[in-house]
């Protein structure tokens, strides 16, 4: 079976996409409009136990490039709001998000002119072990602490079916919100320091893709000079 799929995964390279159809467009930018709005009705109208504001936000949250974090979040709803209905919220947020990442990063990982990616060898390796155990390997990164965002790169990568990708994060997740809830529901943990390690989330993002960001405005003013 792994041998299949990687037989498989090789013909799919072969073919890559030559351009971005207009869903990709569509859903990225929905994505960041669905983050802004959440952002900025949370803090202006927030309800603790909202379990709409929680889904609205485990969307952007769950995105594959996401400056959302969502563990102090829940940890929070543990403290306020029924534990397993934080949990379904959180799951039905993160579905939307698992279909949105699917429409557009598979396109876009399989565009022609970015290709060579895969013939790296440090990629073709990983994708050799990733292969063999895809939907197993998807639950046990989702679920714990380990960085997803390497197994979200591979599997979008080879075109995973969507209905695995969507069933396995749920499997996944679901547990994982319920016992972030279950934390806050258990120890007493304050909230400045759940509001801190969200603003510490923003803050090392906002260090790393500011002068990055700077970086490419200054080169490409450059070019165009």
């Amino acid at each position: 079976m792994g041998q299949d799929q990687i037989d498989k995964g090789a013909a799919l390279e072969a073919e890559g996409q030559t351009h971005l159809g207009p869903a990709v467009w569509f859903f990225g930018g929905l994505m960041l409009v669905i983050g802004i709005v959440t952002s900025i009705l949370m803090l202006r109208d927030f309800q603790s136990d909202s379990y709409l504001y929680l889904a609205f936000y485990s969307i952007p949250a769950n995105t594959a490039i996401s400056v959302f974090p969502h563990e102090p979040v829940l940890i929070y709803f543990g403290k306020v709001a029924d534990l397993r209905l934080a949990a379904a919220a959180a799951t039905a947020g993160t579905i939307v998000a698992a279909i949105m990442d699917h429409v557009v990063f598979v396109p876009i990982l399989n565009l022609q002119n970015i290709q060579a990616y895969k013939r790296k060898k440090f990629y073709r390796k990983a994708i050799s072990y990733f292969m063999r155990w895809p939907f197993a390997t998807i639950v046990v990164t989702a679920f714990t602490p380990i960085p997803f965002f390497p197994f979200k790169f591979l599997a979008f990568s080879i075109r995973y079916p969507m209905w695995k990708w969507v069933t396995a994060l749920v499997v996944a997740r679901f547990p994982r919100y319920y016992l972030l809830a279950l934390l806050g529901a258990t120890i007493a943990v304050p909230n400045w320091i759940l509001i801190t390690s969200v603003a510490v989330v923003f803050g090392l993002y906002l260090v790393k893709v500011i002068p990055a960001g700077y970086k490419r405005l200054k080169a490409r003013r450059r070019a165009e000079t």
